[in-house]
């Protein structure tokens, strides 16, 4: 009976370049099934594979037919790929003051410092009520206009019990959360959620984490079709920013 540690403790020994999926804290949240035909191993979820199926030995010459909702940096997903996402790479140390110089870094350098401006705010690792995360979720739902919000279950559940968080406050107030988790030498940056009436604690709050993680090579997900987001994360100078690709039967 094969658990998905079988298959991370496999993606490593071959040298698989995580990605924003493949960690074990995300993984135990969703619901998956491990799945193997005695040649190869896969994680599935409803009708998806989530990842490239890894050979549990010697080489692979070809996948069955299956859709694979990601590939790896490394591994790909096959035949038939189709454009999933883009996937962004950073390097936390190049967020330390000294660091962001230049016009490069102008337009984040100068909105990352607006919020914080003559307040008493604190970041914190210590949690409020439930009842507060619950609260500040709904009015960042509600500034969304009825978007499509991608995994809403892990999302609520890494706001509520993720193992790494960190809280803004705003004198007493719950302004702000970061959520990460991590794989081998990567950190992965899951959830940035900001009151949506303060203009710039978004950019504030990804400084705050970028700087409380030194020397970490974060994952940050992609930018889910905006061009805005897209735009948002470009200029954050990624050292990586990577197509990813699914395969679509």
């Amino acid at each position: 009976m094969y658990e998905i540690s079988d298959y991370l403790q496999l993606a490593d020994s071959l040298g698989i370049i995580p990605n924003f999926w493949l960690s074990k804290e995300y993984l135990d949240v969703i619901d998956v099934s491990i799945k193997t035909d005695k040649k190869l191993i896969w994680i599935e979820e409803d009708d998806w594979v989530l990842f490239p199926p890894l050979p549990l030995q010697g080489g692979l010459s070809e996948y069955p037919e299956m859709k694979i909702w990601s590939d790896f940096a490394n591994f790909s997903v096959g035949e038939k790929e189709s454009f999933l996402d883009w996937e962004y790479t950073y390097y936390s140390d190049w967020f330390k003051p000294e660091r962001m110089v230049g016009k490069e870094w102008a337009v984040f350098r100068k909105n990352s410092r607006k919020w914080a401006r003559g307040r008493g705010w604190q970041y914190s690792p210590h949690p409020p009520s439930n009842n507060a995360i619950s609260a500040l979720l709904i009015r960042w739902l509600e500034s969304k206009d009825n978007a499509t919000i991608e995994d809403f279950e892990s999302m609520e559940w890494f706001l509520m019990n993720g193992a790494h968080r960190g809280f803004i406050y705003d004198q007493d107030r719950l302004v702000g959360i970061n959520v990460w988790d991590q794989n081998g030498s990567f950190l992965i940056y899951r959830y940035c959620i900001t009151d949506p009436a303060e203009p710039f604690l978004n950019e504030f709050a990804r400084l705050l984490f970028y700087q409380s993680v030194p020397g970490k090579m974060v994952i940050d997900g992609g930018s889910l079709n905006d061009p805005g987001l897209e735009r948002f994360k470009d200029k954050l100078n990624p050292i990586r920013k990577r197509a990813v690709y699914s395969r679509r039967i």
